[in-house]
């Protein structure tokens, strides 16, 4: 994105208690405030600020518009062998998919593979998040939801498809390859960053309201759309994850009559420990991923990443203080002193 922004340092625990009270103040209970919080600090620490806490702004909003119920606790709506429906019964996103973790986690590690959707959920923030938990319990993972329609089709300008982000998480003797991306061209939460901050995005992200591209984010509120990644074979992609994210999930695809909001989670994870052991199956994604890393950049100093990399590298740049746009920081504070 283009255009310099002002950053400021702030200590993690300030950030986790700012975000905890604000939270709190709109009636959740402590320990998903913390949860949510962590969440949003965490992907902050990741440097993907457009899952951090600017989310707090649009949260407490949905909060008072009774779009999330902050005390709701999820349940087990369906449990057949494998399979699983979480309700999520509009509360947090974040506490639902960290239940689903726990229950995918165990079935899978009984049965060798396991799958499970989430019902009637909201933002569920980073989806690499949850492939990272079952990466450290040794499970393979695939993850992936549908969202309010904001992405065009291939070829068309209206809003069909949501944002649809795609997470693997595969274990490994050292760090986990995680692999997490929107299927559109841009984060929804990206543009929020950008016209927060007076920046401009590249061209190939949004349209505006006539189908022309444009690189000012204020285009897709002004009734714009992102743009799928990579053409047709984004838009495939993106295909896929709003199918079966929205059809298994009970929340429809977002352009079906009966899809009115929220998020259709799918949350896949297989025990390497049931085919040839997993302990032989980290040896192979261990030496598989050094063997890339070592591989001879085309650009000197450019070193060659695996998926996660950047996260990692982000996360060591965030310690001991955050790094937070000065803008979003202030608008956070401003917020907890509105409540």
């Amino acid at each position: 994105m283009a255009g310099d922004v002002k950053n400021v340092s702030v200590s993690r625990a300030e950030v986790l208690t700012v975000s905890e009270e604000i939270l709190t103040a709109v009636g959740t209970p402590l320990d998903y405030a913390r949860s949510v919080a962590e969440s949003l600090v965490q992907a902050q620490e990741a440097g993907h600020a457009s899952h951090g806490i600017i989310r707090l702004l649009e949260y407490t909003d949905s909060v008072q518009r009774s779009v999330i119920d902050p005390a709701v606790s999820p349940t087990i709506f369906r449990d057949e062998g494998a399979t699983a429906i979480i309700d999520s019964h509009w509360g947090w996103g974040q506490v639902a998919c960290k239940f689903a973790v726990d229950v995918v986690a165990k079935k899978a590690k009984e049965l060798g593979i396991a799958i499970v959707s989430i019902k009637e959920c909201n933002h569920i923030g980073r989806v690499g998040e949850y492939v990272e938990m079952l990466a450290a319990q040794n499970l393979i993972s695939m993850m992936w939801c549908n969202a309010d329609p904001a992405v065009a089709a291939y070829g068309g300008k209206d809003r069909l498809f949501g944002t649809n982000p795609l997470a693997v998480g595969i274990p490994s003797n050292d760090v986990p390859v995680v692999i997490d991306f929107a299927t559109a061209a841009s984060a929804e939460g990206k543009l929020r960053v950008a016209r927060a901050n007076g920046l401009s995005v590249p061209l190939g992200a949004v349209i505006d309201k006539d189908g022309v591209e444009s690189t000012n984010p204020q285009d897709f509120y002004d009734g714009g759309a992102l743009l799928p990644f990579g053409g047709h074979k984004g838009y495939c992609l993106s295909l896929m994850i709003e199918l079966l994210g929205g059809a298994l999930s009970g929340n429809h695809p977002s352009m079906n009559d009966g899809y009115s909001h929220g998020y259709g989670t799918v949350l896949l994870a297989i025990d390497p420990e049931k085919f040839f052991g997993g302990a032989l199956f980290k040896d192979e994604i261990s030496e598989a991923t050094k063997k890339i890393s070592a591989t001879t950049p085309t650009k000197m100093g450019q070193p060659v990443l695996v998926p996660g990399d950047v996260e990692n590298n982000q996360r060591k740049g965030n310690s001991p203080l955050l790094q937070i746009s000065e803008t979003i920081w202030n608008s956070v504070k401003e917020l907890k002193l509105s409540l």
